[in-house]
């Protein structure tokens, strides 16, 4: 149970964390690392899971990096979205130099991570239940006070 309530609280963390820095840095500064290839070599050494890597055909089996995370390491959309049109292009490119199967299945997982991290952070079970629960009361007391203005005016 407690490892569940650990996940809860670092997933929120997370959104947080994300907020924040959506709120803090420019578009540039979220984006810009991806200009210095000394910078995302060291950000893919550093957070190899804010990458998806794309292998190429033929005898040069290097790795074509796209990113999904910003220089600070956080999953973030606006670069998601770079991503995806990156992969469109691939998709659309005639050499032929990736293999079409590959691109289609990272654009499905980029189509499903920006589903995700597109839509508003969602608030806490427990926030939204008292929020709930001071607007019921609120209602109840605004009627309450509606009555008691009819019962003078009659």
């Amino acid at each position: 149970m407690s490892e569940e309530k650990d996940k809860q609280a670092t997933q929120r963390l997370e959104e947080l964390i994300r907020t924040a820095s959506d709120h803090i840095l420019s578009k540039e500064e979220k984006v810009g690392y991806l200009m210095n290839p000394k910078l995302k070599d060291k950000l893919y050494g550093k957070f190899p899971k804010c990458f998806i890597s794309l292998k190429k055909m033929g005898r040069d089996t290097s790795a074509y990096l796209l990113p999904l995370c910003n220089r600070a390491g956080l999953i973030d959309p606006e670069v998601i979205k770079i991503s995806y049109a990156a992969v469109g292009k691939l998709l659309s490119d005639p050499s032929g130099m990736y293999d079409i199967n590959d691109l289609q299945t990272i654009l499905g997982r980029l189509d499903k991570m920006k589903a995700t991290y597109d839509k508003a952070i969602p608030k806490p079970p427990q926030q939204a239940g008292r929020k709930a629960v001071v607007t019921r009361m609120f209602k109840n007391i605004k009627n309450h006070l509606k009555n008691i203005n009819l019962k003078d005016n009659s």
